[in-house]
């Protein structure tokens, strides 16, 4: 089984994780394992 490290950086906004997984779920995927985060100075995530 290939695993691979996704990472996103990107403005924080609402539904980025469940677009995200609904996203890789669609190709078959499977999250093992996942981590968050908000800075909130710069709105990023």
């Amino acid at each position: 089984m290939q695993q691979f490290v996704l990472t996103v950086t990107c403005p924080t906004a609402r539904g980025i994780v469940a677009a995200i997984s609904t996203y890789l779920s669609g190709k078959g995927c499977n999250i093992v394992d996942s981590a968050q985060f908000d800075d909130l100075e710069s709105g990023r995530f």
